[in-house]
């Protein structure tokens, strides 16, 4: 690894030790630190593991990872599964409880980087360069809301458009998805009452501060309490009964509170910083398939956790997503590491073009 390699895997590893401690700050819970720290240490076996193979590797094990993807989402809808706060989503693994929706973020990302990177020549073709990856993607999303889980059934759909749009599809292709995700979107909001009560919620908590506001209105007040620099690590008084979810979705605000805007702003920061250098890392490839995984699974990281950030603050609604790196939640510690083993991998290969254009330079002379 170069030195930029090493230090994106140092900070991430001191924002996931970071994770654990403020995880059990949270809840005083040992039990959540144990499984935490154990999905981190499989977390950083599997990034050794993925960059050891290799993208090259893996994209020739795609459809394989693909059909293994999809059956793990059907086997948590039979009685493997496990339910958690009403959501059929993870299935049991020993101490581990496996997620596989948050698998499907990468597998989506990859699968449609290898169809464009494949197929760039038709890329304008509606039926040929576009349909094929929506309806894996669409099949994706049905299983995961079936869960249900609307927030990362939203998450794969959006990237896979992110990694589309920045493939070359036209933008008149993305208008069939638009209308089909705002009829479906109105209609999976309507038919679930915790749905349209996320919607009041974020329209206005104050409403109903007892009941649909509750949580986000308990959040505000977290962030609220900790100014500029908190209240004290462990110091909290919203995790106390006060606060739901405190140490997954609501993460960030007992962050807030316990260490201020200087907390908030740090972890910011970081995700900032480090999506602004995988996307000016993702320029300078020429490689398609390795450009679009690249900037697909930065866009990955930092999606999610400016959307767990929004939500503690009221500026979207609740989606039952984590902070990367930090929530509670080993499939999503670990698949996160996953992702960092790929892109380091990808920003420590070299220009091909580059390395072709050098070596036609040092051929051309002896033909002539």
């Amino acid at each position: 690894m170069n030195i930029y390699s090493k230090l994106i895997f140092i900070v991430f590893l001191l924002l996931s030790l970071f994770g654990i401690a403020i995880v059990y700050s949270a809840t005083f819970d040992f039990s959540f630190v144990v499984k935490q720290s154990l999905a981190l240490i499989i977390g950083i076996i599997s990034f050794f593991l993925v960059n050891k193979i290799g993208i090259d590797k893996i994209k020739d094990y795609l459809i394989l990872i693909v059909l293994v993807n999809v059956v793990l989402l059907v086997l948590v809808l039979t009685p493997l599964g496990v339910e958690v706060n009403g959501s059929k989503a993870w299935i049991g693994i020993g101490p581990l409880n496996l997620q596989p929706s948050e698998l499907t973020k990468i597998t989506i990302i990859l699968y449609t980087a290898y169809f464009i990177s494949n197929r760039f020549s038709i890329v304008e073709d509606f039926k040929k360069g576009f349909l094929p990856p929506f309806l894996l993607m669409l099949i994706f999303a049905i299983l995961i809301n079936i869960e249900p889980d609307l927030g990362n059934a939203s998450i794969v759909a959006l990237l896979f458009l992110v990694i589309m749009f920045i493939g070359g599809t036209p933008l008149w292709h993305f208008l069939p998805l638009v209308i089909f995700s705002f009829i479906g979107f109105i209609f999976l909001v309507f038919t679930k009452s915790y749905r349209i009560n996320r919607i009041l919620a974020f329209i206005d908590p104050w409403k109903d501060p007892l009941g649909y506001g509750y949580n986000v209105i308990q959040s505000l007040i977290a962030h609220g309490r900790g100014h500029i620099w908190g209240v004290g690590f462990g110091n909290s008084l919203q995790k106390n009964y006060y606060l739901p979810e405190k140490h997954t979705d609501f993460i960030y605000a007992i962050i807030g509170e316990e260490l201020g805007l200087v907390g908030t702003i740090t972890i910011l920061l970081i995700f900032v910083i480090f999506f602004s250098y995988i996307v000016y890392k993702a320029n300078k490839i020429d490689n398609m398939f390795y450009k679009l995984v690249l900037f697909g699974l930065g866009f990955m990281i930092f999606i999610n956790a400016v959307i767990n950030m929004a939500v503690t603050l009221s500026l979207l609604p609740a989606t039952g997503i984590t902070l990367p790196f930090v929530s509670y939640g080993g499939t999503s510690l670990i698949v996160n590491w996953i992702a960092l083993g790929i892109i380091i991998n990808i920003l420590n290969k070299p220009n091909e073009t580059k390395k072709v254009y050098l070596q036609e330079k040092i051929i051309i002379p002896e033909n002539i």
